[in-house]
């Protein structure tokens, strides 16, 4: 279907033009082509309607903190993943206190001890000075000390015992002190070889001593050396241990941070998800910490969103949404036969609803709950998107505003939280309002359609509570009464923007119809002057087409007001036409049968030229375009034949008939019965109700057989109610009255008035119809003279 279309729309603006006029003029000639101008409406709208759905025309949400009291509901515009923060840092800190301190274990302090020990008992002579002795060693000894020493001779068993005291402790490693480890060593600490990077785990009970405990470890293994070494040399053995004795353990502080930051790296946040349209804070509700979270999460989703590609997303599902809806409305709905006026105006009155819902909102984001303490969610159902439908039912036809109704209501809906819930809300109350002002004749059904939607409305909010077991919630007071005054609130807007839409566009809607149904109406008081007959004949006309149309279910406000307008044509030559003569001489005479004919032709043209010169509106000039169809003017036409020459010139019927077009409408097509049975009445000299039913008859049946009535959709089973109308109508004017005797004064008045008005004047009516034989009273009643 959107394939023909785009297939349609691009031959025609591509196809060869035959002529090679100028690039300007090429261009203006497509866009007065109806089909560019509903192609360029259909754009436009949803473009427009592409920038009122834009995420970027909402207001920022509000900033709360804790303990604040939430204005109003938030909800979820998508799925989004919100940090737990809390759960992320304690696991965080958990992988963090997993981590072993490092400590470096140097290897060369118990290498640098052998070295210096072995190599100053070894190689040590007997004439060095004390003073060099110690400088070698790094340590300081008494002169007794020292005595002992050279006593000994620097015995290498000196050196050996030293080293064996000290070696098994720095193998295990030590600290300077353990009251200054790092606090998560306890648990255990990582022992790396800065020499060979090698790693080992020491866990508690800790294996590596302090300094104070290695010393006290010394003395109890010291105490456990041969005696034979002697208790002076013992002393010595463990004093050179103890000064040789250093730390070997250093604890890294910075590969202990970075292993700590590495682990926490490799933690993942903990995320919770958050559905779309999921309340996130309710209105009255106490804002917490988990609140504000899921509010932050929100605002960082709204400034992430690429909002070129929802844009462009948008866009082509509107118009996707928008050409789908309307090509099969167009092509499977008979009555929804929009012009370019009539899309114009549909899509402004979309336009208009959709933008007056978004500031609507945005002036309820700034109230919040503020406003007389009213739930922001019950201004939800204060809109009144039934304006709309409305609108379209009372200007085009129920069949267009049903198309409306669940356009508006699909796009009010998305944005108001695309809920089910309020698409039917929308959509019913749309559907109630529009079948409410059918028959809008008079202003007070405008209000009582209002009473109407918003009586709907309150049924509607009252089920969807029942439904969901929320029928005892405190906002359902406040949601009641805002649905109730939606309805209300949707007939005023229809009632102050109704006269500016007929005026814009020219609608005749039934308040306008109302007001031209007023005999006191310039044009109907220059018929009366100019066009007596024409006059009388036509509000005779009115009171048959009315009665037709409420047998069928027609709109008898505008068949009448229509009927009342059908000839003003006959304005600008009204002598021409045999109810207006008066008497005079009868002008056709002295024409041609073909100029008769284009003189009543013409009065159809005048009539719409005149209509539209006094802004009567789209659909009377429609009925006035078409009350004759495609009838034949038999009558001149007749005239016509007899005097044909068929060696000189030849007749051709299309001449005689009315250039169209047929009815369209159910309206239109009463009009053309109403105006030639009315007609033809008049021909019958006795007007008995037999005569006029045959007669109703037999007009009924020609205009039907000549194919008149074949483009509206009037039924045989309509044609037979307004047959059975007509006859009544028309019996009840044409009745019989018994001859009052009169006193014999008054009757030798009235015989000396006949007489004096005989003498004035001897004729009358100076001329008279001449009836074809073949055709009679039907002829002459479809003559066009009427």
């Amino acid at each position: 279907m959107i394939k023909k279309l785009f297939k349609e729309l691009f031959q025609r603006f591509y196809a060869p033009t035959p002529t090679h006029g100028s690039k300007g003029s090429l261009w203006i000639k497509k866009i007065k082509d109806p089909v560019y101008q509903k192609w360029f409406i259909g754009i436009g709208t949803a473009l427009l309607l592409t920038l009122l759905l834009s995420p970027s025309l909402k207001l920022p949400l509000k900033s709360y903190k804790p303990g604040d009291i939430a204005t109003k509901e938030i909800k979820s515009t998508q799925d989004i993943l919100v940090e737990d923060q809390r759960s992320t840092l304690e696991k965080r800190t958990e992988a963090e206190r997993s981590v072993l301190s490092v400590y470096d274990y140097d290897p060369g302090i118990l290498i640098d001890a052998e070295n210096r020990l072995r190599a100053a008992f070894s190689s040590t002579p007997l004439s060095m000075k004390k003073a060099d002795w110690e400088s070698s060693l790094r340590f300081s000894l008494s002169q007794r000390e020292w005595h002992l020493l050279e006593k000994e001779k620097f015995n290498p068993s000196i050196g050996e015992a030293s080293l064996n005291l000290l070696a098994f402790l720095l193998r295990r490693g030590i600290v300077t002190d353990k009251d200054l480890l790092d606090p998560d060593a306890p648990k255990g600490v990582s022992i790396r070889n800065i020499q060979t990077r090698e790693e080992r785990k020491d866990v508690p009970p800790l294996n590596f001593v302090d300094l104070k405990e290695a010393k006290a470890r010394l003395r109890a293994d010291a105490d456990r050396l041969s005696p034979g070494l002697g208790r002076d040399v013992i002393s010595l053995v463990l004093k050179i241990s103890e000064q040789s004795l250093r730390p070997n353990l250093t604890f890294n502080k910075d590969e202990t941070e970075a292993r700590k930051m590495e682990a926490r790296a490799r933690v993942s946040p903990v995320f919770y998800q958050i559905k779309r349209g999921e309340v996130v804070l309710r209105g009255g509700e106490r804002v917490k910490e988990e609140h504000l979270l899921k509010i932050d999460a929100l605002k960082k989703a709204q400034e992430r969103s690429h909002i070129l590609s929802i844009l462009i997303g948008l866009a082509l599902l509107t118009f996707l949404i928008l050409a789908s809806l309307y090509e099969f409305s167009t092509k499977n709905i008979r009555k929804v036969m929009l012009s370019t006026t009539d899309l114009l105006f549909c899509c402004s009155t979309l336009l208009g609803v959709v933008a007056l819902l978004k500031v609507f909102q945005l002036i309820t984001d700034i109230l919040g709950g503020e406003f007389l303490a009213i739930p922001f969610s019950s201004y939800t159902y204060l809109f009144p998107i039934a304006a709309g439908a409305m609108l379209i039912r009372i200007v085009i036809n129920s069949e267009a505003a049903i198309v409306f109704a669940s356009l508006v209501s699909y796009f009010a809906a998305s944005m108001m939280g695309n809920q089910l819930f309020l698409f039917i809300f929308n959509f019913v109350g749309s559907l109630i309002g529009a079948h409410k002002v059918a028959q809008c004749e008079q202003r007070s059904i405008l209000i009582k359609a209002g009473v109407t939607v918003g009586g709907a409305n309150v049924l509607m909010i009252l089920s969807y509570n029942l439904i969901y077991g929320t029928f005892l919630k405190m906002t359902l007071l406040s949601d009641v009464v805002m649905g109730f005054l939606g309805g209300l609130l949707a007939s005023v807007m229809v009632l102050a923007i109704a006269p500016m839409i007929e005026s814009l566009f020219g609608y005749t809607t039934d308040i306008k119809l109302l007001e031209l149904a007023n005999l006191d109406n310039p044009l109907l008081k220059d018929l009366i002057l100019q066009a007596p007959g024409t006059y009388h004949h036509s509000i005779i006309v009115g009171s048959l087409v009315e009665a037709g149309a409420k047998s069928i279910a027609a709109n008898p406000l505008l068949s009448r007001v229509s009927a009342y307008y059908h000839d003003i044509g006959k304005l600008k030559k009204p002598l021409y036409f045999i109810e207006n003569a008066g008497g005079m001489e009868n002008k056709h005479d002295h024409l041609t049968p073909t100029m008769s004919s284009l003189i009543l032709t013409s009065h159809v043209k005048d009539g719409v030229e005149l209509a539209r010169d006094n802004r009567l509106g789209e659909r009377i000039v429609h009925i006035i375009r078409q009350h004759h169809g495609t009838s034949l003017i038999s009558y001149f036409y007749q005239k016509a034949k007899e005097k044909e020459n068929p060696d000189m010139d030849s007749i051709d019927e299309k001449d005689f008939r009315y250039s169209g077009p047929k009815p369209q409408t159910k309206e239109a097509g009463i009009v053309m019965l109403a105006d030639a049975v009315e007609a033809a009445t008049r021909t019958l000299s006795e007007p008995t109700p037999s005569r006029i039913k045959g007669l109703v008859q037999r007009i009924i049946n020609s205009i039907f057989l000549d194919g008149q009535l074949e483009e509206c959709e009037l039924t045989l089973k309509d044609l037979q109610k307004i047959e059975e109308n007509f006859s009544r109508i028309l019996t009840a004017i044409f009745h019989q009255r018994i001859d009052y005797p009169m006193l014999p004064s008054l009757e030798s008045n009235r015989k000396k008035t006949h007489e004096d008005l005989d003498s004035k004047s001897p004729k009358t009516y100076p001329f008279r119809l001449k009836k074809d034989k073949k055709s009679g009273s039907t002829d002459i009643g479809q003559s066009g003279t009427s």
